[in-house]
């Protein structure tokens, strides 16, 4: 009797109190009104390529500037040889021309801040234009008098100028998001330049002499849109997403509603601009390596071409590196690769598409066992890793001029998961999402390799008035070692909270609602028609990326906000899931509400997904976050994850692996009497652990200490169980570094149930539904805010249905 009273008044409040965690941070300066941080840094800033982008002709027709392997080249135009300019160890990009073509002004990122450059070509001196802040898209004026560009120095991402000889700075433009690209007019004195105005992209115009400001063209979500302007001020080029493509559109300044499109097929055109004479648009587009190629267009129209780079001269000599991974066994081995010469400066594939990880700050691509990529000559630093159980490997090597230096490393696990009977799946990230590359399913499955990931959910998803990878819905692919991709979909409900279908072959619609979208028709809608469309369809519907801050949302609904329809789907429906652990979100925060439905009796399931994007260039790697589940078949179907997800057969993680049972060695999903039992833990991890601990019905009931990198441990003990609920072990705390990309480590077991799945101890449910009937009441207070006037029925008595159902639990009497 004594440990159940212990236990009673332990599980009487769920608290996060002592658990510190830390949510993914922003690398750069925060802006104030950009939520979602990854977005801003993927559509707004440069990347790094190792073939040319950002082109800008100069002025006197016979060079074109352009970024290259994160540094800036001048291409002759007649002879096709591109000669290097720059040779930091930070990337530079997006150069724009003076208009008497003297200088160069560009962007420098670091990888922590960016900053503005003022390069003469002559002398090669530089003025070097910075805040704390972020700065983008520097403009020299027609006089070069003033230096337009972009900067948040004011919190937000504005449009400023500075009068060079003074250096005295104005902010022009103070519109919500992001405000930057300023183009000169000819020599008109007038600023076109493009805004961020979710859903929307505008192009305004702007005339510093009186201060107008004008929407010229507005677009609905182009956010990989760019934009030029012809020499003579009276026409605009810019890019425009069609599906799944985007194509080159130019329209007269007065015409800004008849553009003429320019670029036809599958073109995926990026970057325009206009050449000196404005007779041709010179533009980027990546092909099937996703490595960039160098177009132009006649700007009348007709045939579009490449434009022939003959030679590189380096400012150093070329050398070539060639880097082998190997396994145990010393044969070839799939792995991630980071590759930076000797001052920091990262180096991009030329086989594959290249990628930043914010949170540890390094570029990295991958391999299938063997690679060679042409460099400077120089010192470099190579680092190879093979998903969450990979123990990173680095080595130095000395790159010497005309020949190939050779570098190995083996690439080892912490714990082998296909030895002991697991596979991987990460749940939910994104094929196309208007990012850098166009990426076909097949183009994942090297990622999928480098990863050791066996499966991978991509969703289809919505963008207002487009469907992106809508035509490639319930397709797959496999490659040669049984690792699958899967084309699912996300419902983005926004103001209702994101449903993700996970297995589903047929689309569900409307795939957005909400107050704050186009309505198109009813709007009386809830996600509770997604569950049950899930339920019809038998494919898995999960909640994803819940809770964003690391506070318990029940302290403080406004603070750290559970979506709107979460909590009364979860008590409705029968089957429902959460995304436990993602990229973006703080999983004890999520945990706080699952812990809650698991005490009411839901056997609400746990989900993994990274929510990263194959091509975007600044992301998370596939797999960051992960579900594991056994697969005693050793065939790694689809179905067979789906099902074990369903029963809760499976623990989820950002870096450790977590093996917990109880018993005589009953696992998560499965049932344990009540009273004594003993338990066991292992726990491996690449990078430290802090704490171990043993959750009952939602509290922490032992804890222990964790691992240093590289370890694995078992641990065994005792618990008490009371007569119902459910009770599960996780891990968490360490600083993550690679092959993670999390803020921190975090591992947590689904469920194992007690007496029966779904019981309940009446203490738990009853503070457990006190809590969520408070959650309900705030979430109709925001739905009754956010609709205004408009009528919403359906989702009001899902509240009601929601209301009545935790009402007895909460009302119910019980025994001490």
């Amino acid at each position: 009797m004594k440990h159940l009273l212990r236990l009673t008044a332990l599980i009487g409040g769920l608290s996060l109190a002592g658990t510190a965690f830390a949510a993914w941070e922003h690398r750069y300066k925060k802006v104030d009104d950009y939520g979602h941080h990854i977005y801003l840094e993927q559509h707004e800033f440069p990347f790094l390529s190792s073939g040319p982008v950002d082109p800008a002709p100069s002025p006197d027709g016979r060079s074109l500037a352009f970024a290259a392997q994160g540094w800036l080249w001048l291409l002759d135009l007649d002879t096709g040889v591109a000669t290097q300019l720059t040779d930091g160890s930070a990337l530079d990009s997006r150069p724009r021309w003076s208009a008497e073509g003297k200088q160069l002004a560009f962007v420098r990122d670091d990888g922590r801040d960016t900053r503005l450059v003022l390069r003469d070509i002559s002398s090669g001196r530089e003025t070097i234009i910075n805040t704390d802040a972020i700065e983008l898209d520097p403009e020299l004026s027609a006089d070069g008098r003033y230096l337009y560009y972009s900067s948040a120095q004011s919190g937000v991402l504005s449009l400023w100028r500075r009068e060079l000889a003074t250096g005295a700075d104005e902010e022009l433009t103070q519109l919500p998001r992001t405000e930057r690209s300023p183009r000169r007019l000819g020599r008109s004195g007038r600023i076109m330049y493009m805004h961020q105005a979710y859903p929307h992209r505008d192009l305004r115009l702007y005339d510093p002499a009186s201060g107008e400001d004008q929407v010229i063209r507005s677009n609905m979500l182009a956010e990989i849109m760019g934009f030029d302007v012809h020499p003579g001020g009276q026409s605009v080029v810019f890019n425009f997403p069609t599906r799944d493509d985007y194509h080159l559109m130019v329209f007269d300044i007065d015409k800004p509603d008849t553009p003429r499109q320019l670029t036809f097929g599958t073109d995926y055109a990026l970057m325009p601009a206009f050449s000196a004479d404005g007779s041709t648009v010179f533009y980027v587009t990546p092909d099937t390596r996703q490595q960039f190629q160098l177009m132009q267009v006649p700007t009348a129209g007709g045939k579009a071409a490449p434009v022939a780079i003959t030679r590189w001269d380096y400012l150093h000599a070329p050398a070539r590196v060639a880097i082998n991974t190997t396994n145990a066994g010393g044969e070839p081995a799939p792995a991630r690769l980071a590759l930076r010469r000797s001052d920091g400066h990262p180096i991009a594939s030329t086989q594959g598409p290249t990628y930043f990880d914010s949170q540890n700050g390094l570029h990295y691509f991958y391999t299938h066992g063997e690679l060679e990529i042409p460099v400077p000559a120089g010192r470099y630093e190579v680092t190879a890793a093979r998903g969450l159980m990979g123990l990173p490997a680095s080595v130095t090597v000395e790159v010497k001029a005309g020949r190939a230096s050779r570098a190995t490393l083996p690439v080892d696990t912490v714990w082998d998961a296909k030895a002991a009977g697991y596979v991987s799946a990460d749940q939910h990230v994104h094929l196309n999402a208007d990012g850098a590359f166009r990426v076909t399913l097949e183009d994942a499955l090297p990622l999928l390799a480098g990863e050791d990931l066996d499966q991978l959910i991509t969703m289809s998803w919505n963008k207002y008035n487009r469907y992106l990878d809508l035509d490639i819905l319930g397709q797959q692919a496999r490659n040669a070692r049984g690792q699958l991709v899967f084309q699912s979909q996300e419902v983005r409900s926004g103001f209702h909270g994101h449903v993700g279908l996970i297995g589903n072959r047929d689309a569900f619609y409307p795939w957005f609602f909400g107050p704050r979208t186009p309505r198109y028709g009813r709007v009386d809608r809830s996600n509770g028609e997604v569950l049950d469309f899930a339920a019809r369809s038998n494919v898995l519907a999960t909640y994803v990326h819940p809770i964003s801050g690391a506070q318990d949302p029940f302290d403080d609904f406004d603070a750290n906000p559970i979506p709107l329809e979460l909590v009364s789907d979860g008590v409705l429906s029968e089957e429902m899931g959460l995304e436990l652990v993602c990229a973006w979100t703080t999983p004890l925060a999520n945990a706080a509400v699952w812990y809650r439905l698991l005490n009411i009796g839901k056997p609400v399931y746990a989900t993994s997904g990274t929510d990263a994007f194959v091509d975007f260039q600044r992301t998370p790697a596939m797999g960051t976050a992960r579900l594991y589940t056994p697969d005693p078949s050793g065939n790694n179907r689809l179905q067979d994850v789906l099902q074990n997800t369903r029963e809760g057969r499976s623990f989820l993680t950002t870096g450790p692996a977590l093996l917990f049972s109880i018993g005589d060695g009953i696992e998560p999903g499965g049932v344990i009497a009540p009273g004594e039992q003993p338990w066991a833990v292992t726990l491996a991890a690449a990078e430290p652990v802090e704490a171990v601990e043993i959750v009952v019905n939602g509290t922490v009931v032992q804890r222990l200490e964790g691992i240093a990198a590289g370890a694995t441990r078992r641990y065994r003990g005792s618990v008490f169980l009371p007569a119902g609920g459910w009770v599960a072990a996780r891990a968490h705390g360490g600083v993550a570094g690679w092959p993670g990309m999390s803020a921190d480590q975090f591992a947590h077991s689904s469920p194992i149930w007690i007496e029966a799945r779904g019981s309940v101890h009446p203490p738990a449910a009853k503070a457990a539904a006190a809590d969520l009937l408070r959650a309900i009441d705030h979430a109709e207070q925001q739905a009754r805010k956010g609709y205004g006037d408009t009528p919403i029925p359906m989702m009001l008595g899902r509240f009601d249905a929601a209301r009545e159902a935790l009402r007895r639990w909460r009302d119910t009497p019980y025994a001490d």
